[in-house]
């Protein structure tokens, strides 16, 4: 009689236990509709609605098989009928808890990849998530694994050594690839170029990057031609973006002019010169300087702007011929670089005129 109702008390106890957590996820699944999903709406980013979306089901799931387990564990069915249900109930609810873990994470990866894919024009969505998100799969799930070995009272030390070395081996094998891999995703997160952007490497070679890959970056050069640089190459070197901060870029032009020039004016008609091409900027506006006493001329540098790169050495081409134009028409020479060779075979007398073995050359270079 007293086992009877010790039996219909331990069931009513484990019913209401039942009912407690029923009614709870119950509760947690209005809150999360009535109320948080209210105030993650007013969030200046979507990705808490996202994952509140993704975690409402399998949180209500997860309260409730945490009540079926404490309710069932207090039941006295016999050694062998409880053990079983306890570990069925068990292994669903680490597949729950699994299942909502992972979702979070994957819905925080999709998020952030969608965004660095928009900001920076790459294929980070394409390439890089789908590889994560299996790894991450493969991590959750064997983290799920040990942890229903582990309520079996099983052995996983041996597990998680064999996982260890695997994973040793496999870094080995592919770490030039895994690097690339890596130095790829770093390049997408610290955004040091954009595809689109001219660079110049540290080798010198300059062109537009097109595409940045999960294993390399393309980058087409100025003659056509396209140059595929290992992203682990790009991260451990210096470079020059000339697209960054904008596409605003200068350019130099050196010019001899004779001694005994007038410095101002040759100043003046370089910088006419340049103001007269339409691409040439007038803010900042081009600048003449005096920079150096060169062996047979004066030297001058003058430093211009142009609104895009692309079209630097074309507007250098035509402030050079402006430059030789107005020089023309205004008397400055540029001087050709004299250079005086002597030979001699034998002494020279004084005030004598050269013999047939002594000669004077006195040579003019050509332009170059």
């Amino acid at each position: 009689m007293m086992d009877n109702i010790s039996w219909t008390s331990t069931l009513f106890v484990s019913f209401l236990i039942l009912v407690i957590f029923w009614a709870i996820g119950k509760s947690s699944e209005y809150t999360l509709n009535n109320w948080v999903s209210i105030l993650v709406k007013k969030t200046k980013t979507d990705l808490d609605d996202r994952i509140l979306e993704r975690v409402k089901r399998p949180l209500h799931f997860l309260i409730l098989f945490v009540g079926v387990y404490i309710a069932f564990s207090r039941l006295p069915l016999g050694g062998t009928i409880n053990s079983v249900i306890d570990g069925l109930i068990y292994i669903v609810g680490v597949s729950v808890a699994v299942y909502l873990i992972y979702s979070i994470f994957d819905e925080s990866l999709k998020w952030y990849g969608e965004k660095i894919a928009k900001e920076t024009s790459s294929r980070l969505d394409k390439e890089f998530l789908p590889l994560i998100e299996k790894l991450l799969a493969i991590f959750i799930f064997l983290g799920g694994v040990i942890a229903v070995l582990k309520h079996f009272n099983q052995d996983i030390y041996s597990l998680v050594t064999a996982l260890g070395v695997g994973s040793l081996a496999i870094g080995l094998a592919a770490k030039d690839t895994l690097a690339n891999m890596i130095s790829g995703f770093t390049i997408m997160v610290d955004k040091p170029f954009r595809p689109g952007d001219r660079v110049e490497l540290d080798s010198g070679e300059t062109g537009d990057v097109i595409e940045i890959g999960m294993r390399c970056t393309k980058i087409n050069t100025f003659f056509n031609t396209i140059l595929v640089v290992p992203n682990s190459d790009l991260v451990n070197s210096r470079l020059i973006n000339h697209s960054y901060p904008d596409s605003k870029v200068s350019g130099r032009i050196n010019v001899g002019v004779a001694y005994g020039s007038d410095i101002d004016k040759v100043k003046e008609t370089m910088v006419a010169a340049a103001l007269s091409v339409k691409e040439v900027l007038k803010d900042p506006e081009p600048k003449a300087y005096f920079i150096e006493f060169g062996d047979s001329s004066l030297t001058l540098r003058m430093s211009f702007w142009v609104d895009d790169y692309s079209v630097r050495y074309a507007t250098q081409d035509k402030i050079n011929m402006e430059i030789n134009r107005s020089f023309e028409s205004e008397g400055i020479e540029i001087p050709f670089p004299v250079r005086t060779i002597i030979t001699k075979n034998e002494a020279i007398p004084t005030k004598a005129k050269p013999s047939s073995g002594a000669k004077a050359i006195k040579t003019r270079a050509t332009k170059a």
